[in-house]
């Protein structure tokens, strides 16, 4: 373990490099992160400008009470020996009770936190009161899900006592909580989290995939969370976290083939020369079907293989079931890859038909191979029925469409199999009627060809799920803060739903873009508490699913529309570009055209991200299947 200091020190000393040249961005102040140079200050050796760049040492003989906190948090980023050079500013008492352990919760706050000097107890030489306050972002749960901070939540506070120690000042006792005020009233009572700066979390922390399983038990949902940098390999982090319930928004969503009692019977190792690592688990009996050890084992591959927010250090997995290798029935091999376990909903799909309504709102469609576009089959197609917006399946079977206008709108959808097919009768071709009167923003399709309606009625934000061809809608249960959701789209794996919606802050409405899970039971549909994304976007106006991690959205910057790329983990968002009067998007992964409606009525398209954009026909609302 001593070895892994230097790694972090090196890693630290080399991005401070990197960075030193850009100099210090703009940061959102709600949300989660995203990566910046670290701020300069006292307490360490100082690299570079005044911007960035802290090396981590232990406290300098003659620290001040103020000087040891800001060095501890900042040491606190280095996971090297155990947090060896953060134990140097406690005392020993306090060192031996302090465990924030290997995946630690923690808070993470915007920037350098603000240090006070307190006054002391009455008559105390030998003790000091230190305070702080900072923005908090967030929270880091011990299985590395990230919980953002509500818009607008007043800066957190917290104490911390120190001792002088051979005439040294050391912390002897810190917050119970990054959430409270109340100090530890004994070591015993030593908070174990960590309070990093959403810098040096950056550094200390990457993001990854937790997979877990959908309600039907054979799709893979993603969960993004953190592990820390410092563990080299982070697979034992990983299958550690892997083995908990499923957390936080996702929790009730989705489903985990591992029994409570699994546990790893040794560290994972990746064997020398390869990059395959071997899992051991212990389980029960009574877990050890083929059909259970099949989607725990799709559960670890993917976890340990996704590349999602970076490379990844392992390709395939051994799992060894209480110490015997497993192979899957029919298999000629041990070693487990993604291509054993296909999931079509987490890979881009290849080229897709393009969707659009022409200018008398009829709808479109431009095969995969380009050329030219011909008439949806069906009334949808002849524009008898002025759509507004349209959205087709993803298997291309159905299509809803939106007319009316925005206060009195009408939703309709049509068998376009049924429709295509020669001599379809009148009724088959007709568009049916199925919600009318209430204002409808948006329309998304899911995997199991339900139709996801976003609106107003009666003055008050709704969202409905109803089937294909038949059937009432459904009213979907929202999160209270929800003041109305303008744009919403599913994502391939049927479970989460990516939504522009208006909440309520203390600082009165504000429009984000929010994350939330699919939760289905009996009768019952409700979106869980939603997560925001893109925290650094001012106003956005549309988006879509780009891949099974990131999505991509029309921010109204002040200079103009913008397309943003927003990754699922929270991170900042990446610009991708300015198209004068962009009002929608459509994407379907690398393998498709990036295709954006302007106000002028006409379709511009671009051959992928960061990518020119030219005008290429008439139309608007533009959609791939989805």
């Amino acid at each position: 373990m001593a070895a892994k200091r230097p790694v972090l020190r090196w890693f630290l000393t080399a991005l401070v490099a990197m960075t030193l040249a850009a100099g210090c961005a703009d940061v959102p102040t709600s949300g989660l992160l995203q990566h910046t140079a670290r701020p300069a200050g006292a307490g360490g050796e100082q690299q570079g400008s005044d911007c960035c760049g802290y090396i981590m040492t232990g406290p300098g003989p003659g620290s001040s009470p103020s000087n040891i906190v800001e060095g501890f948090l900042l040491a606190s980023a280095d996971f090297g020996n155990h947090h060896e050079i953060a134990r140097q500013y406690l005392t020993k008492a306090a060192s031996r009770s302090w465990q924030p352990g290997p995946g630690p919760a923690v808070t993470v706050i915007a920037g350098q936190p603000t240090v006070t000097p307190a006054p002391p107890p009455f008559g105390s030489r030998n003790t000091a009161v230190v305070d702080i306050s900072a923005q908090r972002l967030g929270n880091v749960s011990p299985s590395g899900q990230y919980i953002p901070a509500e818009t607008g939540q007043h800066p957190l506070s917290q104490e911390f006592t120190l001792q002088r120690v051979h005439n040294q000042w050391r912390i002897a006792r810190l917050p119970t909580s990054a959430a409270t005020k109340e100090p530890a009233t004994s070591v015993d009572e030593l908070s174990h989290e960590l309070l990093l700066t959403k810098d040096l979390f950056q550094l200390a922390f990457q993001p990854r995939n937790l997979y877990y399983l959908d309600p039907g038990g054979k799709g893979l949902v993603p969960n993004p969370v953190f592990v820390p940098v410092a563990a080299g390999v982070p697979a034992v982090d990983l299958v550690r976290a892997l083995l908990i319930p499923p957390q936080g928004w996702l929790a009730g969503a989705v489903l985990s083939a591992f029994p409570p009692a699994a546990t790893q019977r040794r560290p994972v190792e990746i064997l020398p020369g390869s990059k395959t690592a071997v899992v051991d688990l212990g389980l029960p009996k009574s877990a050890t079907s083929e059909t259970s050890l099949a989607q725990m084992a799709s559960q670890l591959v993917w976890t340990l293989t996704s590349s999602s927010y970076g490379s990844a250090s392992v390709q395939a997995v051994k799992l060894e079931v209480n110490g015997k290798v497993w192979t899957p029935p029919g298999a000629t091999s041990a070693v487990l890859s993604p291509r054993t376990f296909p999931q079509p909903a987490l890979v881009p799909p290849g080229p897709e038909e393009l969707y659009f309504l022409g200018s008398n709102g009829a709808a479109r469609v431009l095969g995969a191979q380009g050329g030219s576009s011909s008439a949806v089959p069906g009334q949808a197609g002849t524009g008898q029925v002025a759509l507004t917006s349209i959205a087709v399946s993803r298997d291309r079977r159905y299509l809803a469409g939106v007319g009316g206008n925005a206060a009195a709108s009408t939703l309709y959808t049509n068998f376009l199999s049924a429709a295509a097919k020669p001599h379809a009768s009148s009724a088959a071709r007709a568009l049916q009627i199925r919600m009318s009167g209430m204002s409808i923003a948006s329309v998304s399709w899911d995997r199991n060809d339900d139709l996801w309606v976003a609106g107003l009625s009666g003055g008050k934000p709704r969202v409905w799920m109803l089937g294909a061809a038949k059937g009432t809608p459904v009213r979907v249960r929202l999160p209270p803060h929800i003041r109305s959701v303008t744009a919403l789209r599913v994502a391939p794996d049927g479970v989460r739903i990516a939504m522009i919606a208006s909440v309520s802050t203390v600082n009165g409405p504000q429009k984000e873009v929010l994350l939330a899970a699919i939760v289905k039971t009996n009768d019952q549909v409700m979106l869980s508490s939603a997560v925001q994304l893109g925290a650094d976007l001012t106003q956005p106006s549309a988006l879509t699913w780009y891949d099974a991690d990131h999505l991509l959205v029309v921010n109204q910057a002040s200079y103009g529309p913008q397309l943003q790329e927003v990754p699922a983990d929270g991170d900042r968002s990446s610009y991708q570009g300015i198209e004068p009067d962009m009002t929608s998007i459509a994407a379907a992964g690398p393998h498709n055209g990036l295709i954006v409606g302007l106000q002028t009525g006409h379709l511009a398209r671009s051959v992928g991200l960061d990518e020119l954009w030219s005008q290429f026909a008439p139309g608007r609302a533009a959609t791939y299947p989805g």
